[in-house]
């Protein structure tokens, strides 16, 4: 695929599947609303990219969700696991891009 890479300050960026096209992948750095000394990275992952690997490769969702970590850690060089995910789906996406 053709990927995208938004840095957008902070060393957080979103990835998309081609020059302005959908975000696909939001690597962010939250802070803890409990423990305002805590923070931790969250990628958020479009749900799209899972239905297209499942469908691709004949895996079950958590074997693609286990796939798209893994590549997005070599990728960019991250140390992220499946606790530091999040997903957000076509909706979203597209409500988002129409703002």
């Amino acid at each position: 695929m053709d990927w995208w890479k938004w840095d957008i300050g902070d060393g957080e960026f979103d990835v998309s599947d081609g020059y302005n096209g959908e975000n696909i992948f939001k690597f962010r750095h939250q802070f803890s609303s409990m423990d305002p000394e805590h923070s931790f990275n969250v990628l958020y992952i479009n749900e799209s990219i899972i239905h297209l690997i499942n469908n691709l490769f004949s895996m079950d969702s958590i074997d693609s969700r286990k796939l798209i970590i893994d590549w997005f850690n070599k990728k960019f060089d991250k140390n992220l696991t499946v606790d530091d995910v999040e997903w957000f789906g076509w909706m979203e996406s597209e409500e988002e891009n129409e703002d």
